[in-house]
């Protein structure tokens, strides 16, 4: 990899450090991807799904669907994989943008017609373990009550660790906005959950 020095200010003094330019894990797959490799695709899946699906289910509140939008997601990337431009860090973005979109999809069919009651659908084929920890119900709830835009940012940024700078990436805004509206909606949900600080 390359390596660039840096000249830093240290009180005072300049000095000079060397980096080497940090990877993404996914960056060795990207051209895989682009080549339409099964094995590439399995191996983001492999590496994202979990991640994807956390979010998911954190935006809907159902494990089902938020499977189905991760799935749908990873069907765009198929179709999109040949026009793909950036690396591994652009992937990762891509990817929960594609599973954001997804869950502002179904929100729009959900609001267009009735919900079946989940108890009356048989659960068949579906991993029962496989968002084990769910959401506590206080904070489903809590969730629920924050825009589409804040669920989002709360949920990339503390239950799926990305950094601001992904968040905003995701989001399609700057970084500062990115920020503002995770401190919005930590806000709202210490108030909803009454513990104001």
């Amino acid at each position: 990899m390359p390596s660039a020095t840096l000249t830093l200010p240290v009180e005072g003094v300049w000095m000079s450090r060397s980096t080497v330019a940090a990877s993404h894990p996914l960056d060795s797959l990207v051209t895989g991807v682009r080549a339409r490799s099964n094995d590439a695709f399995k191996a983001v899946y492999d590496q994202m799904a979990d991640d994807l699906t956390s979010f998911a289910y954190g935006m809907l509140a159902d494990r089902r669907t938020a499977e189905d939008v991760v799935q749908q997601a990873f069907v765009e990337l198929v179709k999109a994989a040949p026009r793909f431009k950036g690396d591994g860090k652009a992937l990762r973005a891509w990817l929960f943008k594609s599973v954001r979109f997804g869950c502002l999809d179904e929100y729009r069919r959900r609001s267009r017609r009735p919900e079946i009651p989940h108890d009356s659908v048989p659960d068949v084929g579906v991993a029962s373990d496989l968002l084990a920890d769910q959401l506590d119900p206080r904070l489903e709830t809590a969730l629920a009550e924050l825009n589409s835009r804040q669920r989002s940012a709360v949920l990339l940024r503390h239950v799926v660790g990305l950094s601001g700078e992904e968040v905003a990436q995701v989001l399609g805004v700057s970084r500062k906005a990115a920020y503002a509206t995770i401190a919005r909606a930590e806000r709202r949900l210490r108030a909803t959950l009454g513990g104001e600080s």
